[in-house]
């Protein structure tokens, strides 16, 4: 038990060790109800039933991972990662005696476990992405008129803004425009009245001017 342990708390294991008793405690929170299956949401979709393939979530897609809750995503690949991280310091990293050469070894395996994670984590998903995928239905542009959502950048221009759209997790995280006369704020709160395909912007406007349209 005390090696077991030992490897746990071992460099890169610790890593995913850490991380895997995040994901156990999510779960537990999460089949007591305390906690919404889908943590973290990504706003993946646009209107035309598109997506914007730049960050995360194209990423996500480049894998065959889009539309699946990312919680599930994280869960497999902190177990992957443990996995091997865990018998990669069983098995070589505990007897290599020179500390500096033991953490360089360890960063190495650190990087290789985490891309052979994600990959079987995509292996492991696409068969069940399409089920997956219903249970966690993406947002489109157009469900989202009208709902109500809070500036989160110090400023919303005609260019450039942030907003958090509450949906009974973590959150959507939105890209929002305004005229320059809104003269909006962090913490103000807005209301979504149109969606801009070729920037993947939402046009908002103050939730008192949109009452009195």
């Amino acid at each position: 038990m005390s090696l077991f342990l030992q490897n746990c708390l071992t460099f890169p294991a610790i890593i995913f060790s850490g991380l895997f008793i995040i994901m156990m405690f999510y779960w537990v929170c999460a089949a007591f109800g305390l906690l919404d299956i889908d943590l973290f949401s990504v706003d993946t979709s646009v209107d035309g039933g598109g997506f914007d393939a730049t960050g995360f979530a194209g990423w996500l897609t480049k894998l065959g991972l889009a539309g699946i809750p990312i919680t599930i995503i994280l869960t497999l690949f902190t177990l992957f990662g443990w996995l091997l991280s865990y018998f990669s310091v069983h098995w070589f990293i505990r007897f290599i005696d020179i500390t500096l050469l033991r953490y360089l070894v360890g960063f190495v395996v650190l990087l290789v476990a985490s891309f052979i994670s994600i990959h079987l984590t995509a292996w492991c998903l696409k068969p069940l992405r399409e089920k997956l995928a219903k249970s966690n239905p993406p947002k489109s542009a157009h469900q989202l008129m009208g709902k109500l959502a809070t500036v989160r950048s110090g400023e919303v221009t005609e260019y450039k803004g942030e907003a958090i759209l509450e949906d009974g997790g973590a959150g959507l995280i939105l890209q929002i425009r305004a005229a320059a006369t809104e003269n909006l704020k962090r913490g103000d709160r807005v209301v979504i009245i149109s969606y801009d395909a070729a920037s993947h912007s939402y046009l908002v406007v103050t939730e008192e001017e949109f009452r009195s349209l």
